[in-house]
Protein backbone atom coordinates (compact mmCIF):
# COMPACT_ATOMS: atom_id res chain seq x y z
CA UNK A 1 0.00 0.00 0.00
CA UNK A 2 1.18 3.83 -0.62
CA UNK A 3 2.12 5.16 2.54
CA UNK A 4 1.02 8.34 4.46
CA UNK A 5 4.16 9.93 3.77
CA UNK A 6 4.56 9.22 -0.17
CA UNK A 7 0.90 10.79 -0.89
CA UNK A 8 0.95 12.94 -3.88
CA UNK A 9 -2.17 13.69 -6.32
CA UNK A 10 -1.60 10.06 -8.14
CA UNK A 11 -1.83 7.79 -5.08
CA UNK A 12 -4.77 10.14 -3.55
CA UNK A 13 -6.42 9.34 -6.45
CA UNK A 14 -5.46 5.57 -6.03
CA UNK A 15 -5.89 5.38 -2.70
CA UNK A 16 -9.78 6.13 -3.27
CA UNK A 17 -10.28 3.30 -5.20
CA UNK A 18 -12.83 0.85 -2.87
CA UNK A 19 -11.91 -2.25 -5.19
CA UNK A 20 -15.64 -2.56 -4.88
CA UNK A 21 -15.62 -3.99 -8.65
CA UNK A 22 -18.19 -2.25 -10.02
CA UNK A 23 -16.41 -1.05 -13.08
CA UNK A 24 -16.59 -4.83 -14.04
CA UNK A 25 -19.94 -4.47 -14.68
CA UNK A 26 -20.05 -1.24 -17.43
CA UNK A 27 -15.98 -1.61 -18.77
CA UNK A 28 -16.68 -2.87 -22.24
CA UNK A 29 -13.22 -4.29 -22.42
CA UNK A 30 -13.43 -6.73 -19.78
CA UNK A 31 -17.15 -7.14 -20.95
CA UNK A 32 -15.35 -9.23 -23.27
CA UNK A 33 -12.20 -10.70 -21.80
CA UNK A 34 -13.12 -11.12 -18.64
CA UNK A 35 -9.48 -10.39 -17.42
CA UNK A 36 -9.21 -8.80 -14.21
CA UNK A 37 -6.15 -6.51 -15.37
CA UNK A 38 -8.31 -4.98 -18.57
CA UNK A 39 -10.54 -3.03 -16.07
CA UNK A 40 -10.33 0.32 -14.03
CA UNK A 41 -9.67 -1.48 -10.76
CA UNK A 42 -7.34 -4.13 -11.92
CA UNK A 43 -5.37 -1.28 -14.17
CA UNK A 44 -5.43 1.24 -10.85
CA UNK A 45 -4.15 -2.42 -8.98
CA UNK A 46 -1.34 -2.04 -11.48
CA UNK A 47 -0.80 1.69 -11.07
CA UNK A 48 -0.43 1.18 -7.21
CA UNK A 49 2.04 -1.62 -7.86
CA UNK A 50 4.22 0.92 -10.26
CA UNK A 51 4.53 3.69 -7.66
CA UNK A 52 5.46 1.14 -4.89
CA UNK A 53 8.04 -0.12 -6.77
CA UNK A 54 6.48 -3.74 -7.41
CA UNK A 55 6.31 -3.28 -10.80
CA UNK A 56 7.64 -2.62 -14.15
CA UNK A 57 7.00 -1.36 -17.20
CA UNK A 58 7.30 -3.93 -19.37
CA UNK A 59 5.48 -5.45 -22.37
CA UNK A 60 2.52 -6.66 -20.83
CA UNK A 61 2.05 -4.06 -18.09
CA UNK A 62 2.27 -1.74 -21.50
CA UNK A 63 -0.72 -3.65 -23.03
CA UNK A 64 -2.77 -3.78 -19.89
CA UNK A 65 -2.72 -0.13 -19.65
CA UNK A 66 -2.84 0.52 -23.76
CA UNK A 67 -5.88 -1.69 -23.88
CA UNK A 68 -8.13 0.87 -22.26
CA UNK A 69 -10.62 2.65 -24.59
CA UNK A 70 -10.94 5.73 -22.14
CA UNK A 71 -14.84 5.78 -22.86
CA UNK A 72 -14.93 6.72 -18.82
CA UNK A 73 -18.20 4.62 -18.27
CA UNK A 74 -16.87 3.40 -15.13
CA UNK A 75 -16.24 7.15 -13.62
CA UNK A 76 -19.90 7.37 -14.20
CA UNK A 77 -20.96 4.74 -11.34
CA UNK A 78 -17.77 4.52 -9.12
CA UNK A 79 -19.05 5.06 -5.46
CA UNK A 80 -16.24 6.68 -4.66
CA UNK A 81 -16.19 9.02 -7.68
CA UNK A 82 -12.64 7.71 -8.35
CA UNK A 83 -11.33 9.93 -11.49
CA UNK A 84 -9.61 6.66 -12.99
CA UNK A 85 -8.56 9.01 -16.33
CA UNK A 86 -6.58 10.93 -13.97
CA UNK A 87 -4.81 7.46 -12.88
CA UNK A 88 -4.55 6.43 -16.55
CA UNK A 89 -3.03 9.62 -17.61
CA UNK A 90 -0.31 9.77 -15.08
CA UNK A 91 0.38 6.13 -15.87
CA UNK A 92 0.58 6.61 -19.75
CA UNK A 93 3.04 9.88 -18.60
CA UNK A 94 5.57 7.75 -17.00
CA UNK A 95 5.10 4.98 -19.51
CA UNK A 96 5.92 7.77 -21.94
CA UNK A 97 8.90 9.03 -20.34
CA UNK A 98 10.37 6.09 -19.30
CA UNK A 99 9.95 4.34 -22.40
CA UNK A 100 9.73 7.18 -25.30
CA UNK A 101 7.16 7.85 -27.85
CA UNK A 102 7.19 5.58 -30.98
CA UNK A 103 9.62 7.21 -33.65
CA UNK A 104 6.77 7.36 -36.34
CA UNK A 105 3.97 8.64 -33.72
CA UNK A 106 6.50 11.41 -32.65
CA UNK A 107 7.06 12.31 -35.47
CA UNK A 108 3.69 13.02 -36.48
CA UNK A 109 2.76 14.80 -32.94
CA UNK A 110 5.55 16.54 -33.34
CA UNK A 111 6.22 17.85 -36.95
CA UNK A 112 2.97 16.94 -38.86
CA UNK A 113 0.42 18.21 -36.32
CA UNK A 114 1.59 21.49 -35.10
CA UNK A 115 2.24 22.62 -39.04
CA UNK A 116 -1.26 21.96 -40.89
CA UNK A 117 0.37 22.59 -44.66
CA UNK A 118 2.08 19.39 -43.87
CA UNK A 119 -0.95 16.86 -42.61
CA UNK A 120 -3.40 17.90 -45.45
CA UNK A 121 -0.10 17.14 -47.89
CA UNK A 122 0.03 13.78 -47.03
CA UNK A 123 -3.52 13.92 -46.55
CA UNK A 124 -4.58 14.87 -49.79
CA UNK A 125 -1.75 12.39 -51.10
CA UNK A 126 -3.79 9.58 -49.54
CA UNK A 127 -6.76 11.06 -50.91
CA UNK A 128 -5.14 10.39 -54.92
CA UNK A 129 -3.61 7.07 -54.02
CA UNK A 130 -7.31 5.88 -52.85
CA UNK A 131 -8.68 6.76 -56.04
CA UNK A 132 -6.47 4.85 -57.86
CA UNK A 133 -6.40 1.74 -55.96
CA UNK A 134 -8.97 -0.66 -57.19
CA UNK A 135 -11.85 -1.24 -54.33
CA UNK A 136 -14.72 -2.71 -53.59
CA UNK A 137 -17.65 -0.87 -52.19
CA UNK A 138 -20.39 -0.60 -49.87
CA UNK A 139 -22.85 2.21 -50.57
CA UNK A 140 -20.16 5.56 -49.20
CA UNK A 141 -17.54 2.68 -47.74
CA UNK A 142 -14.58 1.58 -49.71
CA UNK A 143 -12.80 -1.82 -48.61
CA UNK A 144 -8.78 -1.42 -49.00
CA UNK A 145 -7.30 -4.71 -49.21
CA UNK A 146 -3.76 -3.73 -48.59
CA UNK A 147 -4.26 -1.30 -45.54
CA UNK A 148 -5.49 -2.32 -42.18
CA UNK A 149 -4.89 -5.78 -42.93
CA UNK A 150 -7.35 -5.84 -44.91
CA UNK A 151 -10.19 -5.41 -42.81
CA UNK A 152 -11.45 -1.90 -42.67
CA UNK A 153 -14.30 -0.54 -44.94
CA UNK A 154 -13.54 3.25 -44.83
CA UNK A 155 -15.10 6.53 -46.41
CA UNK A 156 -13.54 8.19 -49.25
CA UNK A 157 -11.51 10.92 -48.23
CA UNK A 158 -12.01 14.80 -48.87
CA UNK A 159 -9.14 16.05 -51.68
CA UNK A 160 -10.09 19.02 -49.79
CA UNK A 161 -9.95 20.15 -46.34
CA UNK A 162 -12.96 21.50 -44.32
CA UNK A 163 -11.29 24.00 -43.34
CA UNK A 164 -9.43 24.79 -46.92
CA UNK A 165 -13.26 24.96 -48.44
CA UNK A 166 -14.64 27.14 -45.33
CA UNK A 167 -11.80 29.71 -44.50
CA UNK A 168 -14.17 32.47 -45.86
CA UNK A 169 -17.67 31.92 -44.29
CA UNK A 170 -20.56 34.31 -45.22
CA UNK A 171 -20.91 37.36 -43.17
CA UNK A 172 -24.33 38.20 -41.49
CA UNK A 173 -25.50 41.68 -41.52
CA UNK A 174 -26.98 41.60 -38.39
CA UNK A 175 -26.32 38.52 -36.77
CA UNK A 176 -27.36 37.44 -33.50
CA UNK A 177 -24.63 35.99 -32.62
CA UNK A 178 -20.73 35.04 -33.79
CA UNK A 179 -19.59 31.59 -33.01
CA UNK A 180 -15.93 29.88 -33.51
CA UNK A 181 -15.99 26.53 -35.28
CA UNK A 182 -13.30 24.11 -33.66
CA UNK A 183 -13.63 21.81 -36.73
CA UNK A 184 -11.35 18.29 -35.59
CA UNK A 185 -9.53 16.43 -37.55
CA UNK A 186 -12.12 13.45 -39.23
CA UNK A 187 -14.44 16.53 -40.05
CA UNK A 188 -11.73 18.24 -42.01
CA UNK A 189 -10.33 15.42 -43.36
CA UNK A 190 -12.81 12.92 -43.70
CA UNK A 191 -16.08 14.54 -43.59
CA UNK A 192 -16.37 18.09 -44.45
CA UNK A 193 -19.69 17.64 -45.08
CA UNK A 194 -20.59 17.92 -41.47
CA UNK A 195 -18.77 21.15 -41.31
CA UNK A 196 -20.87 22.30 -44.26
CA UNK A 197 -24.56 21.23 -42.46
CA UNK A 198 -23.37 23.12 -39.36
CA UNK A 199 -22.71 26.48 -41.07
CA UNK A 200 -25.95 26.22 -43.29
CA UNK A 201 -27.98 25.34 -39.74
CA UNK A 202 -26.50 27.87 -37.62
CA UNK A 203 -26.63 31.05 -40.72
CA UNK A 204 -30.35 29.74 -40.72
CA UNK A 205 -30.42 30.42 -37.55
CA UNK A 206 -28.51 34.08 -37.74
CA UNK A 207 -25.29 32.94 -36.31
CA UNK A 208 -22.10 34.45 -37.94
CA UNK A 209 -19.71 30.80 -37.84
CA UNK A 210 -15.85 31.95 -37.82
CA UNK A 211 -13.73 29.01 -38.74
CA UNK A 212 -10.11 29.63 -37.82
CA UNK A 213 -7.51 28.71 -40.44
CA UNK A 214 -4.60 28.22 -37.68
CA UNK A 215 -6.53 25.57 -35.68
CA UNK A 216 -4.93 22.10 -35.30
CA UNK A 217 -5.66 18.90 -33.84
CA UNK A 218 -7.15 18.92 -30.63
CA UNK A 219 -4.57 16.86 -29.24
CA UNK A 220 -6.50 13.79 -27.88
CA UNK A 221 -4.57 11.59 -29.81
CA UNK A 222 -1.46 12.27 -27.95
CA UNK A 223 -2.60 12.49 -24.72
CA UNK A 224 -3.34 8.64 -25.56
CA UNK A 225 0.06 8.26 -26.19
CA UNK A 226 1.43 9.90 -22.93
CA UNK A 227 3.62 12.96 -24.28
CA UNK A 228 1.55 15.92 -22.47
CA UNK A 229 4.39 18.46 -24.02
CA UNK A 230 2.82 17.50 -27.85
CA UNK A 231 -0.17 18.23 -26.84
CA UNK A 232 0.01 21.05 -24.65
CA UNK A 233 2.05 22.77 -28.10
CA UNK A 234 -0.81 22.35 -30.03
CA UNK A 235 -3.07 23.32 -27.28
CA UNK A 236 -1.71 26.79 -27.10
CA UNK A 237 -1.98 26.80 -31.02
CA UNK A 238 -5.60 26.78 -30.95
CA UNK A 239 -5.73 28.85 -27.56
CA UNK A 240 -3.85 31.94 -30.67
CA UNK A 241 -6.43 30.75 -33.03
CA UNK A 242 -9.19 31.22 -30.95
CA UNK A 243 -8.13 34.01 -28.95
CA UNK A 244 -7.96 36.62 -31.82
CA UNK A 245 -11.68 36.52 -32.72
CA UNK A 246 -14.66 38.32 -30.76
CA UNK A 247 -16.43 34.97 -30.13
CA UNK A 248 -20.10 34.66 -28.51
CA UNK A 249 -19.42 30.99 -28.18
CA UNK A 250 -16.86 27.76 -29.73
CA UNK A 251 -19.03 25.34 -31.06
CA UNK A 252 -17.50 21.63 -31.58
CA UNK A 253 -19.19 19.02 -33.77
CA UNK A 254 -16.33 16.18 -32.19
CA UNK A 255 -17.32 14.30 -28.93
CA UNK A 256 -13.71 14.17 -28.64
CA UNK A 257 -12.71 17.27 -29.58
CA UNK A 258 -15.58 18.99 -27.54
CA UNK A 259 -13.96 16.91 -24.12
CA UNK A 260 -10.27 17.91 -25.05
CA UNK A 261 -11.54 21.82 -25.57
CA UNK A 262 -13.92 21.51 -22.07
CA UNK A 263 -11.66 19.31 -19.45
CA UNK A 264 -8.39 19.03 -21.04
CA UNK A 265 -7.17 22.61 -21.90
CA UNK A 266 -8.12 23.32 -18.54
CA UNK A 267 -4.96 21.02 -17.27
CA UNK A 268 -2.59 21.64 -20.29
CA UNK A 269 -3.23 25.95 -20.47
CA UNK A 270 -4.38 26.62 -16.91
CA UNK A 271 -5.64 30.39 -16.16
CA UNK A 272 -4.81 31.17 -19.93
CA UNK A 273 -7.79 28.79 -21.24
CA UNK A 274 -10.23 29.96 -18.72
CA UNK A 275 -12.00 32.70 -20.84
CA UNK A 276 -12.59 30.34 -23.83
CA UNK A 277 -13.12 27.53 -21.81
CA UNK A 278 -16.32 29.38 -20.52
CA UNK A 279 -17.93 29.64 -24.12
CA UNK A 280 -16.70 26.02 -25.52
CA UNK A 281 -20.49 24.07 -26.51
CA UNK A 282 -21.45 21.02 -28.58
CA UNK A 283 -23.38 21.66 -31.23
CA UNK A 284 -26.50 20.07 -29.81
CA UNK A 285 -25.77 22.34 -26.44
CA UNK A 286 -26.23 25.35 -28.93
CA UNK A 287 -29.00 24.16 -30.83
CA UNK A 288 -31.29 23.44 -27.87
CA UNK A 289 -30.21 26.08 -25.66
CA UNK A 290 -30.64 28.99 -28.36
CA UNK A 291 -32.55 27.54 -31.23
CA UNK A 292 -36.74 26.57 -31.14
CA UNK A 293 -37.99 26.74 -34.31
CA UNK A 294 -40.37 24.07 -35.75
CA UNK A 295 -39.82 22.14 -39.14
CA UNK A 296 -41.49 19.64 -40.94
CA UNK A 297 -39.82 16.50 -39.86
CA UNK A 298 -38.03 13.85 -42.28
CA UNK A 299 -39.49 10.63 -43.28
CA UNK A 300 -36.40 9.06 -42.21
CA UNK A 301 -36.72 6.59 -38.86
CA UNK A 302 -33.25 7.75 -37.14
CA UNK A 303 -31.39 6.00 -34.29
CA UNK A 304 -28.68 7.56 -31.79
CA UNK A 305 -25.30 6.32 -30.39
CA UNK A 306 -24.52 7.99 -27.43
CA UNK A 307 -20.53 8.58 -27.78
CA UNK A 308 -18.78 8.03 -24.87
CA UNK A 309 -17.12 11.62 -24.88
CA UNK A 310 -20.05 13.33 -25.41
CA UNK A 311 -22.14 10.99 -23.10
CA UNK A 312 -19.48 10.23 -20.27
CA UNK A 313 -17.09 12.85 -21.12
CA UNK A 314 -19.82 15.94 -21.13
CA UNK A 315 -22.46 15.07 -19.80
CA UNK A 316 -24.77 15.58 -23.28
CA UNK A 317 -27.32 13.02 -24.08
CA UNK A 318 -30.70 14.57 -23.80
CA UNK A 319 -29.67 17.81 -26.18
CA UNK A 320 -29.03 15.65 -29.20
CA UNK A 321 -31.77 13.54 -28.96
CA UNK A 322 -33.96 16.87 -28.30
CA UNK A 323 -32.18 17.89 -32.00
CA UNK A 324 -33.28 14.67 -33.75
CA UNK A 325 -37.07 14.79 -32.36
CA UNK A 326 -37.27 17.94 -33.63
CA UNK A 327 -36.53 16.85 -37.33
CA UNK A 328 -36.97 13.05 -37.68
CA UNK A 329 -38.80 10.21 -36.14
CA UNK A 330 -36.34 9.21 -33.02
CA UNK A 331 -36.38 5.36 -32.57
CA UNK A 332 -33.93 4.72 -29.74
CA UNK A 333 -31.57 1.43 -30.12
CA UNK A 334 -30.86 -0.87 -27.07
CA UNK A 335 -28.11 -0.06 -25.01
CA UNK A 336 -27.44 3.39 -26.95
CA UNK A 337 -24.87 4.42 -24.47
CA UNK A 338 -23.05 1.05 -24.98
CA UNK A 339 -19.07 1.78 -26.59
CA UNK A 340 -18.84 1.12 -30.10
CA UNK A 341 -15.16 0.16 -29.64
CA UNK A 342 -13.71 2.51 -31.47
CA UNK A 343 -11.91 4.72 -29.39
CA UNK A 344 -9.77 6.35 -32.00
CA UNK A 345 -6.04 4.75 -32.43
CA UNK A 346 -7.46 1.24 -30.32
CA UNK A 347 -9.47 0.11 -33.13
CA UNK A 348 -6.29 -0.23 -35.24
CA UNK A 349 -3.98 -1.51 -32.20
CA UNK A 350 -6.50 -3.84 -31.11
CA UNK A 351 -8.75 -4.65 -33.67
CA UNK A 352 -10.00 -8.34 -32.85
CA UNK A 353 -11.44 -6.78 -29.83
CA UNK A 354 -12.70 -3.48 -31.33
CA UNK A 355 -14.62 -5.73 -33.31
CA UNK A 356 -15.64 -8.25 -31.14
CA UNK A 357 -17.15 -4.44 -28.70
CA UNK A 358 -18.55 -3.22 -32.08
CA UNK A 359 -20.47 -5.98 -33.00
CA UNK A 360 -23.00 -5.41 -29.85
CA UNK A 361 -23.94 -1.97 -31.37
CA UNK A 362 -24.23 -3.66 -35.12
CA UNK A 363 -27.00 -5.92 -33.31
CA UNK A 364 -28.57 -2.84 -31.29
CA UNK A 365 -29.08 -0.78 -34.80
CA UNK A 366 -30.28 -3.91 -36.99
CA UNK A 367 -32.95 -4.28 -34.03
CA UNK A 368 -33.88 -0.99 -33.70
CA UNK A 369 -35.55 -1.04 -37.78
CA UNK A 370 -33.74 1.92 -38.24
CA UNK A 371 -32.80 3.10 -41.53
CA UNK A 372 -30.39 5.61 -40.12
CA UNK A 373 -27.70 5.93 -37.36
CA UNK A 374 -27.10 9.61 -35.79
CA UNK A 375 -24.05 9.98 -33.61
CA UNK A 376 -22.40 13.31 -32.43
CA UNK A 377 -18.78 11.94 -32.62
CA UNK A 378 -16.91 11.57 -36.46
CA UNK A 379 -15.12 8.61 -34.71
CA UNK A 380 -18.16 6.38 -33.80
CA UNK A 381 -19.46 7.40 -37.38
CA UNK A 382 -16.17 5.85 -38.77
CA UNK A 383 -16.54 2.70 -36.51
CA UNK A 384 -20.01 2.21 -36.82
CA UNK A 385 -20.08 2.65 -40.71
CA UNK A 386 -17.39 0.34 -41.15
CA UNK A 387 -19.20 -2.17 -38.98
CA UNK A 388 -22.52 -1.84 -40.42
CA UNK A 389 -20.91 -1.97 -44.16
CA UNK A 390 -19.57 -5.01 -43.14
CA UNK A 391 -22.24 -6.84 -41.40
CA UNK A 392 -24.10 -5.95 -44.83
CA UNK A 393 -26.70 -3.93 -42.77
CA UNK A 394 -27.98 -0.80 -45.17
CA UNK A 395 -28.19 2.06 -42.87
CA UNK A 396 -26.77 5.35 -43.44
CA UNK A 397 -24.70 6.67 -40.78
CA UNK A 398 -24.66 10.77 -39.82
CA UNK A 399 -23.75 13.42 -37.76
CA UNK A 400 -26.85 14.81 -35.93
CA UNK A 401 -26.72 18.20 -37.63
CA UNK A 402 -26.71 16.92 -40.72
CA UNK A 403 -30.35 15.55 -39.73
CA UNK A 404 -31.17 18.99 -39.07
CA UNK A 405 -29.55 20.44 -42.19
CA UNK A 406 -31.95 17.95 -44.50
CA UNK A 407 -35.02 19.16 -42.22
CA UNK A 408 -34.18 22.42 -42.71
CA UNK A 409 -33.71 22.23 -46.83
CA UNK A 410 -36.86 20.30 -46.88
CA UNK A 411 -38.84 23.06 -45.05
CA UNK A 412 -37.27 25.58 -47.95
CA UNK A 413 -38.33 23.44 -50.57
Amino acid sequence: MVTSTSRTPLTEEIARCAKCGKCRSVCPVFLETGTETMVARGRIALAEAIVNGEAHFTGRFEEYINTCLKCLRCESLCPSGVEYHTILDSIRRKMARRQGVAPLARMIFRLMLPHRWLFDLGLFGAAIGQRLIPLKRRGPMRHLPLFFMGRRWIPTLSRHTAIHMLNHTRRLRNPRMRVGFFVGCLINYVYPEIARSLIRVLNHFNVEVVVPRRQVCCGTPILSFGDEASARMLARRNLRAFDRNDLDYIVVACASGGRALKSEYPILLGDAWAPLRAKVLDISEFIDRFTDADMPKLTAKVTYHDPCHLNWGQGVAKEPRSMLRRAADLVEMREAERCCGGAGAFSLFHYDLSMQIADHKVNAIRESGADTVATGCPGCMLQIADRTADAGLNVRVVHPIQILDEALAQARS
